[in-house]
């Protein structure tokens, strides 16, 4: 007895898509059915998310006949249009993240995932005390209920995923789109996150998965769609799925002990806090630690444990408490005011990554590096965009210098602001989760040009949960908990 075909969720048949000029996709013809579990793979720039953002309905195609038909199959008559599917289609993105992080409206974190029900991004609708117990009982096995009454900006980029999650599978929708998940989460949050999309993909909801992680394919996707240069084919699953969420280990490379150097690095009984003069919260506590020349430091520790504060606290876009000290260089802020300070760091964060507008050239975005801002104050001189262009091509990603921001994936704008960090040359490159929304072989470019970094002279600082994004020359472990070292 031949086994019953399920029925189509959405069709996309020759789906094209053009952006800033350029063509994204090409004769994307895909069908994802009820209750499928599918894997898409591709390199950086390959269209994987502007496929997903099309399926689920966040952009159209090309418009005419050259855009391809997309159909969805979720009531009685098919139709093109995604109106109508609030809460029964869920999208979760770098570049969703992103948006809601920019938002200046101090929405709680319960109020984001009650937003599921009407993709909003903000509550704009009533929640009915069913929509509230199926957000709670989700925050609950997300680990993330104890947030529910916190301002969403304030939470860790980890705890903030993890929210955005709970949002995306609150409503059980009938399809579950997925675009680098686990983008910032520590080991035990992708095994909780894991866990729950499985539960959900049993429960006959079809889960689309986009990742460049290894460990991140679950074991209950049996499909793959793989992207390369706007074309998707269908292929064989990778041989080894659910494995690489390893835990990230202690480097064993030593060095010579300290005589009479001074710090690059120094804090002293070190406080840090967030928020503004009505609500604040200690993140850093008590913190006395230094960094050495010759040391290159990872800094590792579950979400919310102050990894990225003290990642924007060295670079001084978080202030340290009074009574505590905090040198750079060797120097408090008097006799190496915070500006000269930057010029000699290289900087890379998620928060970064949303700042530069959508119509700035992408060799504009790495030039900047030499001015520590966002955007120029001054034009760049020849050499400076020299410079910005090699540290391009070093990352493999020379085509994208006369693109225009807003028109990168998630993946080649992290490369870029890789190479921002990388091009002036910095003293001390400061690298919050780089690694994330990069290839393996994108990946792999950038590990080798901050180890080329190191041996010229740069001492790095990574915070990082994945030990394939630490370049070999870490050898020293800084491990936070609940602010406060390990």
């Amino acid at each position: 007895m031949s086994r019953k075909i399920p029925s189509p969720l959405v069709e996309l048949r020759r789906v094209r898509l053009t952006l800033g000029g350029r063509v994204v996709l090409r004769d994307a013809t895909w069908t994802v059915r009820r209750g499928e579990g599918w894997l898409v793979t591709g390199p950086n720039g390959a269209g994987k998310t502007s496929l997903l953002r099309i399926l689920a309905g966040i952009i159209w195609p090309d418009q005419g006949r050259k855009g391809g038909e997309r159909i969805y199959h979720f009531g009685r008559r098919a139709s093109a249009s995604p109106i109508g599917l609030e809460g029964r289609v869920a999208w979760l993105s770098p570049e969703a993240h992103q948006r809601l992080a920019r938002l200046d409206s101090p929405i709680l974190a319960g109020d984001v995932i009650l937003t599921g029900f009407a993709n909003t991004l903000l509550l704009t609708h009533r929640a009915t005390p069913a929509q509230r117990a199926a957000a709670r009982a989700v925050a609950q096995k997300l680990g993330v209920a104890q947030f529910w009454e916190r301002p969403f900006p304030e939470l860790s980029q980890g705890q903030q995923r993890l929210v955005l999650l709970a949002r995306a599978l609150a409503s059980k929708p009938a399809l579950l789109v997925l675009d680098e998940f686990s983008d910032g989460l520590d080991r035990t949050a992708r095994e909780r996150v894991g866990a729950a999309i499985i539960r959900r993909l049993r429960a006959g909801t079809a889960v689309v998965v986009a990742t460049h992680r290894a460990g991140d394919v679950l074991r209950g996707l049996t499909r793959h769609l793989a992207l390369n240069a706007g074309a998707a084919n269908e292929v064989p699953l990778p041989k080894k799925i659910g494995r690489g969420l390893k835990r990230v280990g202690t480097p064993l490379r030593g060095i010579r002990a300290h005589t009479k150097t001074s710090p690059t690095v120094e804090f002293i009984h070190a406080s840090v806090f967030i928020g503004d003069h009505t609500r604040t919260k200690r993140i850093l506590r008590d913190l006395t630690w230094a960094v050495y020349p010759g040391e290159h430091w990872a800094v590792l520790g579950p979400n919310g444990s102050g990894k990225s504060t003290l990642l924007r606290a060295i670079y001084g876009e978080l202030p340290v408490a009074r009574g505590g000290v905090l040198k750079r260089f060797g120097r408090n802020e008097i006799s190496l005011p915070l500006p000269a300070a930057r010029r000699r760091m290289g900087w890379v964060s998620p928060a970064l990554q949303h700042h530069y507008a959508a119509d700035a050239s992408v060799i504009e975005v790495v030039a900047s590096g030499f001015q520590s801002t966002v955007g120029l104050l001054r034009p760049s001189t020849n050499a400076e965009l020299s410079r910005a262009g090699a540290a391009l091509r070093n990352l493999g990603a020379g085509r994208l210098a006369r693109r225009r921001w807003g028109a990168l994936s998630f993946g080649e704008a992290r490369l870029a602001l890789l190479a921002r960090s990388l091009a002036p040359k910095p003293k001390l490159l400061l690298l919050d989760e780089p690694g994330d929304g990069l290839a393996p072989a994108a990946r792999a470019k950038f590990l080798r040009a901050v180890e080329r970094a190191a041996r010229a002279g740069a001492q790095i600082i990574i915070a990082a949960h994945r030990a394939e994004d630490l370049p070999p020359c870490v050898n020293r472990v800084l491990r936070l908990h609940h602010g406060r070292m390990v």
